[in-house]
């Protein structure tokens, strides 16, 4: 029933948004807030870097300000940060208003159990009802105890992962059919078809960061250290670490397999990227009902289709894939205009376009059908990832080309399907509290370092390295840090079942 419950509750607020907001620590007192001249409240939003600061982005922030000092009586100074000056920012408690947080940036239930973010229960609810109503479905991923401290980005909030395929190779020349879903060890004819007919070449993309999204199929409990299987979780004792996840083990074999067949790239686990061989005709990618951003044939000098091969998964982690924290050392002023500019966005389409696509008519033009087309300023001076600066649902649709259009109700159709097909978590709302194992987490993530990169790439045998790994983690207190984490998913799956 709960799962009926949170399905009917998503496709009620399927055609919704929300945003950004901030964090700190406790140390950054108010000292360091800010109100313009006129009484204009200007905050400090620090958000993640994800490539090159755009070359546009005063100019757009600028324009950005003049909608919200008129709507609002607030504006923004707005930093891009990568994520190793997050932390050090959280760490110095130096001050600033808004953050991004994520689950896996800056991690949200790390610094919202230490008392970083503000708590905005009560004043979310009263004072910015359409942004809470539009995070409506979602906000259990931002709770910790009952309470609320961040506000989650409307986008894909489930994991689905795919193979992007070259269809004409597979379809056109080998006359292989490309099926909307296969199961990820499918794609091994294919590539097998690839390297018969090209002997000294690697079929399968494949950097030191392994598959994109190759873990989504798990709710990561304790970072990637203790994890739960979707479709698991009626008891406490489900709860493994990684390497006696079954299901991960064997995606390492196959893994493996593939790179001793000579599909990976031997040197595969010290590649940075492969994003200028536009040769490669099988790549992973994660995405979401509709997305273009894949198969694009201006891109890759052929056509491209994609077969979803896991997901959509959704659990408190691919939820919190963004989110905005508010520093905890905010007064009240400043934490409402947080809210009330993550309101604006969440619920103004043409503003929330501005900070997602620049200005309009410079960085990009609004297509007949509602979506919009970046422009060649847009793409060499302007061209950044939505999730930054908002919730790609609440901005318009982006099309890839103007024939190639993409559909403007695209999220409508992403969080239907969630409704309908969504696999969830049956421990969506729990959050490990990891006092007092701070350090036993360190250092099994340190232990982990050294064997993840060639797991994760196939060129390292699983069932070689995993017996290594395994003896050095129990040594380091793998056993004391799952126990722990049995007994406080225990204690509440017995209140969230009283």
């Amino acid at each position: 029933m709960q799962i009926v419950r949170r399905m009917k509750r998503i496709i009620s607020a399927f055609c919704v948004i929300a945003l950004c907001v901030t964090l700190l620590l406790e140390g950054c007192a108010s000292a360091g807030a800010r109100t313009g001249g006129d009484d204009t409240v200007v905050l400090r939003w620090v958000t993640y870097q994800t490539d090159d600061v755009p070359l546009d982005i005063k100019e757009v922030v600028r324009a950005a300000n003049a909608v919200s000092k008129e709507r609002i009586g607030v504006t923004v100074d707005l930093e891009f940060q990568p994520s190793d000056k997050l932390n050090l920012m959280m760490a110095s408690g130096e001050y600033y208003d808004m953050v991004f947080t994520s689950s896996w940036v800056n991690n949200f239930d790390k610094n919202a159990t230490a008392g970083m973010f503000y708590d905005i229960t009560d004043l979310v609810r009263e004072e910015t009802p359409a942004l809470y109503e539009t995070i409506e479905p979602f906000w259990d991923c931002a709770a910790v105890n009952g309470r609320i401290y961040g506000v989650p980005v409307l986008k894909d909030m489930g994991a689905e992962q795919m193979l992007r395929i070259n269809s004409d190779f597979f379809e056109g020349e080998m006359g292989m059919e490309i099926p909307e879903r296969m199961e990820l060890k499918d794609i091994e004819p294919y590539l097998a078809a690839y390297k018969s007919k090209y002997p000294d070449k690697y079929p399968l993309d494949m950097t030191k960061a392994g598959p994109a999204g190759y873990m989504n199929f798990l709710e990561r409990v304790v970072d990637t250290l203790i994890v739960l299987p979707f479709g698991e979780g009626q008891e406490a004792s489900e709860v493994v670490p990684f390497y006696e996840c079954d299901g991960l083990v064997e995606r390492f074999r196959l893994l493996h397999k593939w790179y001793k067949a000579g599909y990976i790239h031997p040197d595969a686990a010290t590649i940075e990227s492969t994003a200028n061989d536009k040769s490669i005709p099988v790549r992973f990618g994660v995405a979401w009902k509709g997305y273009q951003g894949y198969s694009n044939p201006q891109d890759w000098g052929f056509n491209v289709k994609t077969s979803i091969y896991d997901g959509p998964f959704l659990s408190r982690s691919s939820e919190q894939g963004a989110m905005f924290g508010i520093c905890a050392a905010c007064d009240e002023e400043h934490a409402l205009a947080c809210l009330k500019y993550l309101e604006l966005l969440g619920t103004d389409k043409k503003f929330r376009d501005i900070l997602g696509y620049g200005i309009e008519g410079k960085h990009f033009e609004y297509l007949e059908n509602g979506t919009v087309l970046r422009t060649q300023t847009g793409r060499d001076r302007y061209n950044l990832k939505l999730y930054p600066t908002g919730a790609s649902a609440s901005a318009s649709v982006e099309s890839v080309s103007p024939t190639f259009l993409a559909d403007p109700d695209q999220w409508k159709g992403v969080y239907e399907e969630y409704a309908t097909d969504g696999i969830y978590s049956a421990i969506n709302g729990f959050a490990y509290d990891r006092s007092g194992k701070e350090d036993i987490i360190a250092a099994l993530s340190a232990i982990y370092s050294d064997y993840a990169t060639e797991l994760r790439t196939g060129t390292g045998d699983p069932d070689v390295l995993i017996p290594q790994m395994k003896k050095r983690m129990e040594a380091a207190g793998m056993r004391e840090l799952v126990e722990d984490v049995r007994r406080q998913l225990a204690a509440w799956l017995e209140s969230s079942r009283s």
